[in-house]
Protein backbone atom coordinates (compact mmCIF):
# COMPACT_ATOMS: atom_id res chain seq x y z
CA UNK A 1 0.00 0.00 0.00
CA UNK A 2 1.35 3.43 -0.96
CA UNK A 3 0.69 6.50 1.19
CA UNK A 4 2.03 9.92 0.15
CA UNK A 5 5.17 8.60 -1.50
CA UNK A 6 7.20 11.47 -2.98
CA UNK A 7 4.63 13.93 -1.56
CA UNK A 8 5.81 14.57 2.01
CA UNK A 9 4.91 18.26 2.18
CA UNK A 10 1.34 18.21 0.83
CA UNK A 11 -0.30 18.31 4.25
CA UNK A 12 -3.87 19.01 3.18
CA UNK A 13 -3.75 16.17 0.68
CA UNK A 14 -2.21 13.92 3.35
CA UNK A 15 -5.05 14.65 5.78
CA UNK A 16 -7.66 13.99 3.10
CA UNK A 17 -5.97 10.70 2.26
CA UNK A 18 -5.81 9.79 5.94
CA UNK A 19 -9.60 10.10 6.07
CA UNK A 20 -9.97 7.90 2.99
CA UNK A 21 -7.48 5.42 4.43
CA UNK A 22 -9.38 5.25 7.72
CA UNK A 23 -12.78 4.99 6.04
CA UNK A 24 -12.09 2.71 3.07
CA UNK A 25 -8.67 1.06 2.96
CA UNK A 26 -7.96 0.22 6.59
CA UNK A 27 -11.25 -1.52 7.47
CA UNK A 28 -11.28 -3.49 4.22
CA UNK A 29 -7.82 -4.92 5.00
CA UNK A 30 -8.41 -5.38 8.73
CA UNK A 31 -11.59 -7.38 8.05
CA UNK A 32 -10.05 -9.71 5.48
CA UNK A 33 -11.01 -13.31 6.21
CA UNK A 34 -7.34 -14.14 5.58
CA UNK A 35 -6.21 -11.67 8.27
CA UNK A 36 -3.10 -13.11 9.91
CA UNK A 37 -2.09 -15.03 6.78
CA UNK A 38 -0.39 -12.16 4.96
CA UNK A 39 1.95 -9.22 5.57
CA UNK A 40 0.68 -5.69 5.02
CA UNK A 41 3.48 -3.34 3.98
CA UNK A 42 2.48 0.35 3.94
CA UNK A 43 5.08 2.57 2.28
CA UNK A 44 5.27 6.30 2.87
CA UNK A 45 7.77 9.04 2.17
CA UNK A 46 10.61 9.00 4.74
CA UNK A 47 10.19 12.78 5.11
CA UNK A 48 6.45 12.60 5.78
CA UNK A 49 5.29 15.24 8.25
CA UNK A 50 5.81 13.91 11.79
CA UNK A 51 2.26 14.71 12.90
CA UNK A 52 0.79 12.89 9.90
CA UNK A 53 3.08 9.91 10.52
CA UNK A 54 2.10 9.75 14.18
CA UNK A 55 -1.60 9.94 13.31
CA UNK A 56 -1.19 7.12 10.80
CA UNK A 57 0.58 4.90 13.34
CA UNK A 58 -2.05 5.63 15.99
CA UNK A 59 -4.78 4.84 13.46
CA UNK A 60 -3.18 1.46 12.75
CA UNK A 61 -2.80 0.74 16.45
CA UNK A 62 -6.37 1.74 17.30
CA UNK A 63 -7.73 -0.54 14.56
CA UNK A 64 -5.83 -3.53 15.93
CA UNK A 65 -3.64 -3.74 12.84
CA UNK A 66 -0.33 -3.56 14.72
CA UNK A 67 -0.85 -7.01 16.19
CA UNK A 68 0.81 -10.39 15.84
CA UNK A 69 -0.29 -13.77 14.60
CA UNK A 70 0.57 -15.92 17.62
CA UNK A 71 0.80 -19.62 18.27
CA UNK A 72 -0.70 -21.15 21.41
CA UNK A 73 2.74 -21.15 23.01
CA UNK A 74 3.07 -17.41 22.32
CA UNK A 75 -0.14 -16.39 24.07
CA UNK A 76 0.14 -14.51 27.32
CA UNK A 77 -2.22 -13.62 30.10
CA UNK A 78 -4.77 -10.88 29.73
CA UNK A 79 -3.18 -9.04 32.65
CA UNK A 80 0.18 -8.90 30.86
CA UNK A 81 -1.43 -7.59 27.68
CA UNK A 82 -3.36 -4.93 29.59
CA UNK A 83 -0.19 -3.88 31.40
CA UNK A 84 1.66 -3.49 28.12
CA UNK A 85 -1.20 -1.47 26.67
CA UNK A 86 -1.08 0.94 29.62
CA UNK A 87 2.65 1.29 29.18
CA UNK A 88 2.25 2.02 25.47
CA UNK A 89 -0.27 4.76 26.16
CA UNK A 90 2.22 6.39 28.55
CA UNK A 91 5.18 6.30 26.15
CA UNK A 92 3.95 7.20 22.68
CA UNK A 93 6.63 7.58 20.06
CA UNK A 94 6.59 9.61 16.87
CA UNK A 95 9.07 7.74 14.71
CA UNK A 96 8.69 4.07 15.62
CA UNK A 97 5.85 2.01 16.94
CA UNK A 98 6.41 0.64 20.42
CA UNK A 99 5.06 -2.70 19.12
CA UNK A 100 8.55 -3.75 18.01
CA UNK A 101 10.91 -6.45 19.23
CA UNK A 102 9.22 -7.05 22.60
CA UNK A 103 6.28 -9.16 21.47
CA UNK A 104 5.96 -12.81 20.53
CA UNK A 105 4.38 -14.03 17.31
CA UNK A 106 4.69 -12.90 13.72
CA UNK A 107 4.17 -9.25 12.79
CA UNK A 108 1.34 -8.54 10.35
CA UNK A 109 1.44 -4.81 9.53
CA UNK A 110 4.46 -2.62 8.82
CA UNK A 111 4.79 1.09 8.12
CA UNK A 112 7.93 1.69 6.08
CA UNK A 113 9.58 5.01 5.31
CA UNK A 114 10.61 4.50 1.70
CA UNK A 115 9.75 5.73 -1.78
CA UNK A 116 10.72 2.39 -3.28
CA UNK A 117 7.99 0.19 -4.70
CA UNK A 118 8.20 -3.47 -5.65
CA UNK A 119 4.96 -3.88 -7.56
CA UNK A 120 3.93 -0.67 -9.37
CA UNK A 121 4.84 -0.65 -13.06
CA UNK A 122 5.88 3.01 -12.97
CA UNK A 123 8.18 2.64 -9.95
CA UNK A 124 11.85 3.49 -10.22
CA UNK A 125 14.30 0.59 -10.35
CA UNK A 126 17.35 2.20 -8.79
CA UNK A 127 17.02 0.49 -5.42
CA UNK A 128 14.65 -2.44 -5.95
CA UNK A 129 14.21 -5.76 -7.68
CA UNK A 130 10.48 -5.87 -8.53
CA UNK A 131 8.59 -8.84 -7.09
CA UNK A 132 11.71 -10.07 -5.23
CA UNK A 133 10.55 -10.73 -1.67
CA UNK A 134 14.04 -11.59 -0.42
CA UNK A 135 15.42 -8.32 -1.74
CA UNK A 136 12.61 -6.40 -0.04
CA UNK A 137 13.13 -8.13 3.31
CA UNK A 138 16.90 -7.68 3.08
CA UNK A 139 16.48 -3.97 2.39
CA UNK A 140 14.23 -3.54 5.42
CA UNK A 141 16.27 -5.58 7.85
CA UNK A 142 19.55 -3.97 6.79
CA UNK A 143 18.13 -0.50 7.46
CA UNK A 144 16.04 -0.74 10.67
CA UNK A 145 15.23 3.00 10.88
CA UNK A 146 13.11 2.63 7.74
CA UNK A 147 10.64 0.41 9.64
CA UNK A 148 8.52 3.05 11.37
CA UNK A 149 6.03 0.58 12.85
CA UNK A 150 6.01 -3.18 13.09
CA UNK A 151 8.05 -6.05 14.45
CA UNK A 152 11.46 -5.98 12.78
CA UNK A 153 12.53 -9.34 14.22
CA UNK A 154 9.65 -11.03 12.38
CA UNK A 155 10.99 -9.75 9.07
CA UNK A 156 14.40 -11.18 9.88
CA UNK A 157 12.87 -14.54 10.76
CA UNK A 158 10.86 -14.61 7.55
CA UNK A 159 13.94 -13.76 5.50
CA UNK A 160 15.88 -16.57 7.17
CA UNK A 161 13.03 -18.99 6.51
CA UNK A 162 12.82 -18.08 2.83
CA UNK A 163 16.60 -18.23 2.45
CA UNK A 164 16.74 -21.73 3.90
CA UNK A 165 13.77 -22.86 1.80
CA UNK A 166 15.50 -21.59 -1.32
CA UNK A 167 18.65 -23.63 -0.70
CA UNK A 168 17.23 -26.90 0.57
CA UNK A 169 14.97 -29.51 -0.98
CA UNK A 170 12.14 -30.41 1.36
CA UNK A 171 9.95 -33.02 -0.35
CA UNK A 172 7.61 -33.19 2.65
CA UNK A 173 6.63 -29.52 2.25
CA UNK A 174 5.14 -27.72 -0.75
CA UNK A 175 7.31 -25.04 -2.36
CA UNK A 176 6.70 -21.41 -1.53
CA UNK A 177 4.52 -19.23 -3.73
CA UNK A 178 4.82 -15.46 -3.20
CA UNK A 179 1.86 -13.16 -3.88
CA UNK A 180 2.16 -9.39 -4.23
CA UNK A 181 -1.12 -7.47 -4.04
CA UNK A 182 -1.43 -3.76 -4.74
CA UNK A 183 -3.86 -1.63 -2.75
CA UNK A 184 -3.50 2.14 -2.68
CA UNK A 185 -4.38 4.03 0.48
CA UNK A 186 -7.67 5.35 -0.94
CA UNK A 187 -8.92 1.95 -2.20
CA UNK A 188 -10.49 -1.10 -0.57
CA UNK A 189 -10.99 -4.82 -1.21
CA UNK A 190 -13.80 -7.32 -0.80
CA UNK A 191 -13.29 -8.94 2.61
CA UNK A 192 -12.72 -12.37 1.01
CA UNK A 193 -10.41 -11.10 -1.71
CA UNK A 194 -7.07 -12.22 -0.27
CA UNK A 195 -8.44 -15.54 0.91
CA UNK A 196 -9.73 -16.23 -2.59
CA UNK A 197 -6.38 -15.27 -4.14
CA UNK A 198 -4.51 -17.58 -1.81
CA UNK A 199 -6.80 -20.46 -2.65
CA UNK A 200 -6.38 -19.85 -6.37
CA UNK A 201 -2.60 -19.68 -5.96
CA UNK A 202 -2.67 -23.14 -4.41
CA UNK A 203 -4.99 -24.34 -7.17
CA UNK A 204 -2.73 -23.30 -10.03
CA UNK A 205 0.76 -23.43 -8.51
CA UNK A 206 0.34 -26.39 -6.14
CA UNK A 207 -2.37 -28.57 -7.69
CA UNK A 208 -1.35 -31.64 -5.67
CA UNK A 209 -2.37 -29.77 -2.53
CA UNK A 210 -5.68 -28.46 -3.83
CA UNK A 211 -8.64 -30.77 -3.33
CA UNK A 212 -11.98 -29.07 -2.79
CA UNK A 213 -13.85 -26.08 -1.45
CA UNK A 214 -15.63 -26.21 1.86
CA UNK A 215 -19.04 -24.67 2.47
CA UNK A 216 -17.72 -21.10 2.33
CA UNK A 217 -17.02 -19.81 -1.17
CA UNK A 218 -13.35 -19.14 -1.81
CA UNK A 219 -11.99 -21.27 1.02
CA UNK A 220 -10.20 -24.52 0.37
CA UNK A 221 -9.22 -27.73 2.09
CA UNK A 222 -5.60 -28.76 1.57
CA UNK A 223 -4.37 -32.31 1.36
CA UNK A 224 -1.94 -34.24 -0.80
CA UNK A 225 -4.03 -35.55 -3.68
CA UNK A 226 -2.19 -37.88 -6.05
CA UNK A 227 -5.23 -37.93 -8.35
CA UNK A 228 -4.86 -34.26 -9.32
CA UNK A 229 -4.97 -33.70 -13.07
CA UNK A 230 -1.34 -33.46 -14.18
CA UNK A 231 -0.36 -30.20 -15.78
CA UNK A 232 2.57 -27.79 -15.70
CA UNK A 233 2.15 -25.06 -13.07
CA UNK A 234 2.95 -21.51 -14.18
CA UNK A 235 6.13 -19.72 -13.16
CA UNK A 236 4.17 -16.52 -12.55
CA UNK A 237 0.69 -15.14 -13.08
CA UNK A 238 -1.40 -11.98 -12.73
CA UNK A 239 -4.79 -11.69 -11.07
CA UNK A 240 -7.05 -8.67 -11.05
CA UNK A 241 -10.65 -7.68 -10.38
CA UNK A 242 -13.08 -7.29 -13.25
CA UNK A 243 -15.76 -5.47 -11.27
CA UNK A 244 -15.62 -2.70 -8.72
CA UNK A 245 -17.66 0.01 -7.01
CA UNK A 246 -16.61 3.65 -7.48
CA UNK A 247 -17.42 6.37 -4.95
CA UNK A 248 -17.73 10.00 -6.03
CA UNK A 249 -18.58 13.32 -4.45
CA UNK A 250 -22.10 14.26 -5.44
CA UNK A 251 -23.60 17.69 -4.76
CA UNK A 252 -27.06 16.14 -4.59
CA UNK A 253 -26.14 13.63 -1.89
CA UNK A 254 -24.43 14.48 1.39
CA UNK A 255 -22.51 11.21 1.46
CA UNK A 256 -21.65 11.12 -2.23
CA UNK A 257 -22.69 8.36 -4.61
CA UNK A 258 -21.50 4.85 -5.51
CA UNK A 259 -21.59 3.29 -8.95
CA UNK A 260 -20.97 -0.36 -9.88
CA UNK A 261 -18.54 -0.82 -12.77
CA UNK A 262 -17.79 -3.92 -14.82
CA UNK A 263 -14.68 -4.23 -16.98
CA UNK A 264 -13.99 -6.64 -19.82
CA UNK A 265 -10.57 -5.56 -21.09
CA UNK A 266 -9.06 -3.57 -18.23
CA UNK A 267 -7.92 -4.46 -14.73
CA UNK A 268 -8.76 -2.03 -11.96
CA UNK A 269 -5.78 -0.97 -9.85
CA UNK A 270 -7.06 -2.14 -6.43
CA UNK A 271 -6.17 -5.78 -5.92
CA UNK A 272 -3.83 -6.28 -8.88
CA UNK A 273 -1.81 -9.30 -7.79
CA UNK A 274 1.31 -10.98 -9.08
CA UNK A 275 2.14 -14.50 -7.92
CA UNK A 276 5.35 -16.30 -8.66
CA UNK A 277 6.89 -19.62 -7.77
CA UNK A 278 9.68 -19.46 -5.23
CA UNK A 279 12.33 -20.63 -7.70
CA UNK A 280 11.17 -18.30 -10.49
CA UNK A 281 13.37 -15.36 -11.45
CA UNK A 282 11.47 -12.17 -10.44
CA UNK A 283 13.17 -10.41 -13.35
CA UNK A 284 11.19 -12.52 -15.83
CA UNK A 285 7.84 -11.15 -14.60
CA UNK A 286 6.65 -8.25 -16.80
CA UNK A 287 5.86 -5.03 -14.95
CA UNK A 288 2.48 -4.04 -16.35
CA UNK A 289 0.21 -1.07 -15.73
CA UNK A 290 -3.33 -2.05 -14.82
CA UNK A 291 -4.74 -0.86 -18.15
CA UNK A 292 -2.51 -3.12 -20.29
CA UNK A 293 -2.46 -6.35 -18.28
CA UNK A 294 -5.34 -7.99 -20.13
CA UNK A 295 -4.26 -6.97 -23.63
CA UNK A 296 -0.63 -7.95 -22.97
CA UNK A 297 -1.42 -11.40 -21.59
CA UNK A 298 -4.07 -12.17 -24.20
CA UNK A 299 -1.47 -11.43 -26.84
CA UNK A 300 0.72 -14.13 -25.31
Amino acid sequence: TRFMQNQPDLLRLARARLRLFRTVCLPSVRRQTAWGDFLWIIRTDPALDAAIRTELIEMLRASGSLVYATTKEDERSEEEEQGEEREREQTKQTKRSDNDNDKNGVGITYLVGSNDNYISANATLSNVRPFDVRHMLSALTSHPPSVLAGKLSSLRELLDELTIAGTQNQPSHPPNVVLWTRLDADDGLHVRYLEHLQSQAVRYFLPDYYSSFDSRPGRILLRNDARAVPYRPPRWTYWCAGTNVDWFLDARRSRGAVYPVEHTNVCVTPGVTVALADDADPGTVPRLDHDVIVSYLRGK
